[in-house]
C-alpha cells in the first residue's frame, strides 16, 4: 500500500479521495490550515498535517515520505469579490506544492485541474486533444489554465504528473460549492429564476475512484476528462426537485436578463460583500454548454459514470443528514 498526501481533504473531490484511500488500506496523511476541524472531517487514522499550498514554508513537511500526492485543493467557485484569489490559490498554490513535491522525491502526482481549460471540437464536444491556448473569459478559468502551464515546468524537471479534468461534481460533502450550492438554492425556493445553458456533470465518488486509479495506472503528463453525462440546467432542477416530491420548477430566465443582472450586481457584491444571485463566471460557464466526452477515462480508468437521478438521491440524503433541508 502506498503513502499518500491529499490536499483539498475538507472539500467536495478531496474528501472523497482521502475516504477512498483509507478505505482501500493505503497510509494517508492530509495538509488542511485548520488541524482539527480537518480531523474531524475524515476517517479515524488520518493524519493531518497543518499547513497551506499558498505557504511554501509550510508544505516540505507535509509531502516527505510521500509515494502519491492528490492535489485537489482550489478555489472552485466562479466568481470571488477578490479575483486575484484564483490566482494566489489555484496557480501558485499549486507551483508551491509541486515545488515541494519534486524536492522531496514524491513517486507521482494526481492533480485536479477542470474541463475549463479544453476548447469545443468541431462537433462540439470536448475531448483530451484540444487545450484552449486563448486566455479563457473568467478569472478562475484563467488560473487554472495558467496552473496547468505551471505543472508543465515542474515535470520537464523529472515530476510525474497526471492529470484530472472533471466537469461540473456534484455530490455527499463537507462543503457545498458549486452544483450542490445549486440544489440547496433550489430546495430552499431561494432561486426564482434558473439559467440558460446546461452542464456536464459528474458524481464525486466515481471522480475520487478516477483519481485513485489514475495513482495506480495513468500515464504521466496525461490528461483524463471525467463527466457522467450532460444536463440542461432545468433538467437539473427537474431531478431535484422530483426526489423531494415537487413539480414547481421555476422559469428559465432570458440569457439578455440575467446578463444584465449579473453587470449591475457584482460591482455592488464586491463593495457589500455578498454573493450575487448569478455572476458573469457563472453564466459564461453555463451558455458554454460543453459537452464532455469522458471514453479516455472509461476506457484507461475505468470511470463509471453514476446515473444522475441515482447521484441526486444520494446527495439529497446527505443533505438531509447534515440537516440541510
Amino acid at each position: 500500500m502506498s503513502k499518500t498526501l491529499v490536499t483539498g481533504a475538507t472539500g467536495l473531490i478531496g474528501n472523497a479521495i482521502a475516504r477512498q484511500l483509507s478505505e482501500a488500506g493505503h497510509s494517508v496523511r492530509i495538509l488542511a490550515r485548520d488541524a482539527q476541524r480537518a480531523a474531524a472531517l475524515v476517517p479515524a487514522g488520518v493524519e493531518v498535517v497543518q499547513g497551506d499550498i499558498t505557504e511554501p514554508e509550510s508544505l516540505s513537511r507535509a509531502v516527505a515520505g510521500m509515494d502519491w500526492v492528490f492535489h485537489a485543493a482550489g478555489m472552485p467557485e466562479q466568481w470571488q469579490a477578490d479575483p486575484g484569489i484564483f490566482d494566489r490559490v489555484n496557480r501558485a498554490g499549486t507551483r508551491n506544492l509541486l515545488e515541494a513535491a519534486l524536492a522531496a522525491g514524491v513517486g507521482r502526482v494526481l492533480y485536479t485541474s477542470t474541463m475549463d481549460v479544453f476548447a469545443l471540437g468541431p462537433d462540439g464536444r470536448l475531448t483530451e486533444v484540444l487545450l484552449d491556448a486563448a486566455p479563457k473569459p473568467t478569472a478562475y478559468e484563467r488560473s487554472k489554465q495558467a496552473a496547468e502551464r505551471e505543472v508543465e515546468v515542474l515535470r520537464a524537471r523529472g515530476l510525474d504528473v497526471v492529470y484530472l479534468n472533471p466537469a461540473a461534481v456534484y455530490g455527499p460533502s463537507p462543503v457545498h460549492v458549486s452544483l450542490n450550492s445549486f440544489f440547496l438554492q433550489i430546495l430552499r425556493r431561494q432561486a426564482p429564476m434558473l439559467p440558460p445553458g446546461g452542464v456536464s456533470v459528474a458524481y464525486v465518488d466515481s471522480v475520487a475512484r478516477a483519481h485513485v486509479a489514475a495513482a495506480e495506472r495513468g500515464r504521466d503528463g496525461e490528461r483524463y476528462l471525467l463527466a457522467d453525462e450532460h444536463v440542461s440546467i432545468r433538467d437539473l432542477a427537474s431531478v431535484v426537485l422530483h426526489e423531494v416530491g415537487s413539480t414547481r420548477v421555476p422559469p428559465t430566465a432570458p440569457a439578455f436578463l440575467l446578463k444584465a443582472l449579473a453587470a449591475v450586481t457584482e460591482p455592488l457584491a464586491r463593495v457589500f460583500r455578498f454573493t450575487p444571485l448569478i455572476a458573469r463566471g457563472q453564466l459564461s460557464y453555463l451558455l458554454w454548454n460543453a459537452r464532455v466526452d469522458a471514453a479516455k477515462a472509461r476506457r484507461e480508468l475505468g470511470y463509471a459514470p453514476v446515473p444522475l437521478g441515482e447521484g441526486i438521491k444520494r446527495t439529497l440524503e446527505s443533505f438531509r443528514q447534515q440537516g440541510l433541508i
